[in-house]
């Protein structure tokens, strides 16, 4: 175990300049009279070591601990302490040979480093201007507090331990409980260190809980957005696939709508001509009819004509004859109006025709301006066609006129037209694929549309968004700006309510200091009127009866010099009431024996006899005399009787030896208190207790001191209504200020999370816009 080998301290409280104080391994006793400075070396060692505050070494401020003398210099001046520690102490060993501390054996071979010695060494440096600096050296090198103690600790050296027994320490030890003591047996034994370890590491871990709760209901959100985004992820993707799939079966249908259109178009065009024929034939037939009824009209008016020129039996065959043509002609003509009908119809069926003809060439001249490519190879080839047909023309003419070799023209006839074939076959891949290099332009084309609609909506969606990200980030810019001014509101209110705290706290000690003292004084009090028989005279005095005039002692005045001599000749007469009469005083008994309030010698004015005085020439003349005690009291001239009652002939001398000159010749009493009767008893000595009643102050009330231990009790007590009002308000401010603050925090965090989603918008819509 270590010890403190020496402490030396320079400028430090009443140590002007160096001391060295030597301390040896067993046991050290300082000892000197009061105001010597042995507290102030234990006062020292708390300040060496940081273990106290300026209030535990009694100091109001740290530059109150400089030396006086060295204080009143106008420039900087140091104060320093310096406390060795012995490291070459012997362990004690356990029985297997190991020491029986390993812990501390450990910590001082870390601490010393081999060395037999460690210094701890504090220096406090004050400027002219009041201000101070406070510095920690360990073996010469600067060092912190924290570290200090952190080393001081490794040595079993605590601030809150019982190393360093202050005064009061033992008693309050003597006085605690059972409880109490042991916590201070586990301070020493090291175990409440590791108490206040654990209790550390629970209430980290109590944190790191609640951490892990806000850090699980983030992990909750983030999840459930997380999900939520990997759904609508899939529902993009399928969105995606489903547009470029409806794009796709949109071309193909314009593609098959157009095929379906060119095909209709090729049948309608056919079923027209189908129709122009029919029409053509049944204009002939109806041409041929009419021609054939004018003829059988003809005929019929000739058969009439003849009818009526022949006789009845050619009638008759006439009118058969005639019957059978009009039923012919009514057949004809009903054939006729069959086949106006059916002209109708198919008049009506090709307006019908031509007007879809009509959409469909407007559907077609939209697909013309795709062939013209096209054509423009078409002609080149048809070009190249009647290049080879005029060829093939000029073979034919050569073939006519060279019959004889008509069969080479013919072949060469048949190969001109496989070549033409070829050709044919040649341009129409060409066309298909230029139908397909026209439908792919129209598809990027509308692709392109799209995009250039798609790049501004996303251009849109990112200026919204921006615009949506930097609203957020001035909400949280003000939520921020309200956080720290809520948490400076909530410092404050700490703060002020740490300050009324404070303030009760010291003003319920003085309030209990000055509670003690009253009770003692007010205990006093009592005594010396329950001594005195004061407790009866109030009584009485405050009973209402008339004539009481007071108290001896409140009736007469007399000076300092000789108020301990007369005291002590009056004696008890100075307690004694003086009233008018004897009736006063009649009452007055009665009344005290109804109230059973004691008892009390009354003085009435009005029976008193002063005693005859007859004193000694020789006693004037003796050395040390004075006067007689009736002529040094100053009182109203109707009390003369009372003051010569009380003191009589008693004369007062200015020491004993000259009174014991005249001892026995008179009743005499000095100026410290001796007194001598004329019998010649003397009594005198060291008194105990001070006399109860002096002369203008029996009676007169409480003591000063009662008065304004009160006056300042019902101050503390006003200012500790007013305190509590405050603590309450505090407390109550304190909770909203924490309230807002917490909520305030979390609108900071939501914004925060909304800043993110925001920047990840901004950058999901700037890599949109980037691919676009």
């Amino acid at each position: 175990m270590v010890y403190i080998k020496q402490i030396d301290l320079t400028n430090f409280k009443s140590f002007g300049g160096t001391t060295h104080v030597p301390l040896t391994p067993e046991f050290t006793v300082v000892s000197g009279p009061n105001g010597s400075g042995k507290s102030n070396i234990l006062d020292a060692l708390l300040f060496c070591l940081g273990i106290s505050s300026s209030k535990g070494m009694r100091a109001d401020r740290l530059p109150d601990l400089v030396n006086q003398n060295q204080a009143t210099r106008k420039g900087t001046v140091e104060a320093s302490v310096t406390v060795t520690f012995d490291l070459n102490s012997e362990f004690p060993l356990a029985p297997d040979g190991t020491p029986a501390n390993v812990v501390d054996a450990a910590a001082i071979a870390e601490i010393g480093q081999g060395a037999d010695e460690w210094s701890v060494t504090r220096r406090l440096r004050v400027t002219p201007s009041g201000g101070y600096t406070s510095n920690y050296y360990i073996n010469g090198d600067a060092s912190t507090l924290g570290e200090l103690h952190e080393k001081l600790s490794q040595l079993r050296i605590y601030p809150e331990g019982y190393n360093v027994v202050l005064q009061g320490d033992v008693t309050s030890i003597i006085s605690m409980n059972l409880r109490e003591r042991r916590e201070i047996i586990d301070e020493l034994a090291g175990v409440a260190a590791f108490d206040r370890k654990i209790e550390q590491a629970k209430r980290k871990f109590e944190a790191m809980q609640e951490r892990e709760d806000q850090c699980r209901i983030v992990e909750r959100e983030l999840v459930a957005q997380r999900d939520k985004l990997a759904d609508d992820r899939i529902k993009a993707e399928k969105y995606q696939a489903l547009k470029a799939e409806q794009l796709e079966k949109q071309t193909w249908e314009r593609v098959l709508q157009w095929q379906q259109v060119r095909s209709q178009t090729v049948r309608l065009r056919e079923q027209i001509e189908a129709g122009d024929r029919e029409r053509i034939n049944l204009k002939e037939q109806l041409a041929s009819l009419a021609d054939l009824i004018a003829r059988e009209t003809e005929k019929l008016d000739a058969l009439n004509a003849q009818v009526k020129a022949l006789g009845e039996d050619e009638a008759i065959e006439l009118q058969t004859r005639l019957a059978r043509y009009e039923a012919d002609g009514e057949r004809v003509t009903q054939r006729c109006q069959e086949l106006e009908t059916a002209i109708a119809d198919a008049e009506t069926r090709r307006t019908q025709l031509q007007a879809e003809i009509d959409r469909d060439r407007a559907q077609i001249d939209v697909f013309a301006s795709e062939q013209t490519q096209l054509e423009t190879e078409i002609d080149r080839q048809q070009t190249i066609r009647e290049v080879a047909a005029a060829n093939l023309e000029q073979q034919r003419e050569t073939a006519s006129e060279l019959a004889a070799t008509a069969d080479a023209w013919v072949r060469e006839q048949v190969q001109l037209r496989r070549q033409a074939d070829e050709l044919q076959a040649q341009i129409a891949p060409q066309q298909t694929e230029r139908a397909q290099i026209q439908e792919r332009l129209s598809q990027s084309d509308r692709q392109f549309t799209d995009l250039d609609a798609t790049r501004d909506r996303l251009t849109v969606e990112l200026a919204t968004a921006r615009r949506q990200r930097a609203t957020i980030a001035r909400e949280r810019d003000a939520a921020q700006q309200s956080h720290q001014q809520l948490e400076t509101e909530a410092n404050n209110a700490e703060r002020d309510l740490q300050v009324q705290q404070e303030t009760r706290s010291r003003l319920l000690d003085e309030q209990r200091d000055k509670q003690r003292r009253l009770d003692k004084l007010e205990a006093r009090v009592q005594a010396m009127q329950e001594a005195s028989g004061s407790h009866t005279t109030q009584l009485l005095l405050k009973s209402g009866i008339d004539g009481i005039c007071g108290l001896v002692a409140q009736l007469g005045r007399v000076e300092n010099e000789f108020r301990v001599a007369l005291e002590t000749a009056a004696g008890g007469r100075l307690g004694q009431l003086v009233v008018e009469d004897d009736l006063v005083a009649a009452t007055a008994i009665r009344l005290l024996k109804e109230r059973r309030a004691g008892r009390a010698t009354f003085l009435p004015l009005n029976k008193i006899r002063s005693p005859q005085i007859n004193l000694n020439p020789e006693i004037k003349r003796a050395p040390g005399f004075i006067d007689l005690a009736l002529d040094l009291i100053d009182c109203e001239p109707r009390y003369d009787n009372i003051f010569a009652y009380v003191f009589g002939s008693t004369v007062v001398f200015d020491s004993l030896s000259n009174a014991r000159l005249v001892l026995g010749r008179a009743r005499i009493v000095t100026l410290e208190g001796e007194l001598l009767e004329a019998s010649g008893a003397m009594t005198g000595g060291a008194s105990q207790h001070k006399s109860q009643l002096r002369f203008g102050e029996a009676g007169a009330g409480e003591p000063q001191e009662v008065r304004d231990l009160r006056d300042r009790l019902g101050q503390i007590a006003a200012v500790l209504d007013r305190g509590e009002v405050a603590i309450a308000e505090g407390a109550i401010r304190v909770k909203e200020t924490a309230r807002a603050l917490m909520e305030a925090t979390q609108t900071t965090r939501d914004l925060d999370r909304d800043i993110d989603r925001a920047d990840r918008d901004l950058d999901s819509l700037q890599t949109q816009l980037d691919r676009a």
